[in-house]
């Protein structure tokens, strides 16, 4: 039996390729179809230039605390349509647990980057929005990229979909903020939307995916006009998604950590979705580095959820890269002799 291996990557210890590279180590040869994907998080360049066939190019940046960092975007359309990342200069993985501070990380360097990609001469820009470090609005993105030509479009594919005022609370902690800082940067949010509401006429707390990537999707939104995606669903169309799961007789699907945020436009819901609507009695399995909300993930309709990792090694954030690989591994091959 063939199986679909649609794969995110798994946060701080697997990119989307070496995950699905693990997985399909574990079947038989021949019944793995490899498909790495990205909501538009990490990975999303890598995704999007392997399935329109382009190239990478390459620029110094800064990270989101400031330190020169060298990163790629991706020239897909025969060169006319740039793809970068913001995972790739403000990404969270980027920096040591320490260095985590969301009230001072910077979306600056992501702002050069499509600098840069501009240079390139593109009609147009995809910008994956998600994994970041910053919860600064997209004011360091704005401020570095200064104006855009207008014969510029930009479309940016959001990883989840959330109101603009709820991103500090929902992803503040994982990027270092305390109790404390959440409150300040939801004052720093209600500022910014206040603004933006008087220079543009625009409320943009519930624009489409105005609270990924701390703020970024509603600056981009509102102050340079870009088309918004969901972005799984735009990566799943790219990558030609229904003929990849024909003759597939199981689904496997999977990202670092599964909860309810899953299900907001994560690769995973995204997966579930798209197998019901092309292949409804294909079972969709879901693994995760770690698992939270099971009951909610389950009720949703994936047939199992499943935690890669033991519980005693859950005790810091990330695994060893083989470890992890090991772990994804062992769940598939006891997947395959459960059935």
């Amino acid at each position: 039996m063939k199986t679909l291996l649609a794969l995110d990557s798994f946060k701080g210890c697997l990119t989307a390729s070496e995950a699905v590279e693990a997985a399909a180590s574990a079947l038989p040869c021949g019944q793995a179809v490899s498909l790495p994907l990205s909501d538009g998080g990490e990975g999303f360049t890598d995704c999007l230039v392997s399935a329109l066939g382009g190239t990478y190019c390459y620029a110094t940046v800064h990270d989101s605390i400031g330190r020169p960092v060298k990163v790629k975007y991706g020239l897909v359309h025969n060169g006319r349509t740039a793809v970068v990342e913001t995972a790739a200069a403000s990404g969270i993985t980027c920096l040591e647990e320490s260095e985590r501070n969301p009230l001072i990380a910077s979306s600056y360097g992501t702002g050069e980057l499509i600098k840069y990609a501009v240079e390139q001469c593109v009609e147009q820009i995809y910008i994956g929005l998600g994994g970041t470090a910053t919860m600064d609005c997209g004011s360091g993105l704005l401020k570095a990229l200064g104006t855009l030509p207008p014969t510029v479009r930009i479309h940016a594919f959001y990883d989840v979909d959330i109101p603009l005022m709820d991103a500090p609370a929902l992803f503040g902690p994982q990027k270092g903020a305390d109790e404390a800082a959440v409150l300040e940067l939801e004052r720093r949010f209600l500022r910014q939307i206040v603004e933006w509401k008087s220079d543009f006429g625009v409320d943009a707390n519930l624009l489409p995916g105005a609270g990924a990537a701390g703020g970024i999707g509603a600056a981009l939104s509102v102050c340079l006009g870009a088309t918004m995606h969901e972005g799984i669903n735009a990566v799943l169309e790219a990558v030609c998604f229904p003929e990849r799961l024909e003759g597939c007789g199981l689904v496997i699907t999977g990202e670092g950590k599964a909860d309810r945020q899953t299900l907001s436009g994560k690769v995973p819901f995204g997966v579930l979705r798209a197998t019901r609507k092309y292949a409804p009695g294909t079972p969709v399995v879901l693994m995760a580095g770690k698992v939270e909300d099971r009951e909610a993930l389950l009720s949703a309709g994936f047939d199992a959820v499943l935690q890669v990792t033991p519980e005693e090694q859950m005790k810091g954030n990330y695994l060893e890269k083989s470890l992890a690989m090991e772990n994804l591994r062992h769940a598939v091959r006891s997947l395959q002799n459960r059935d």
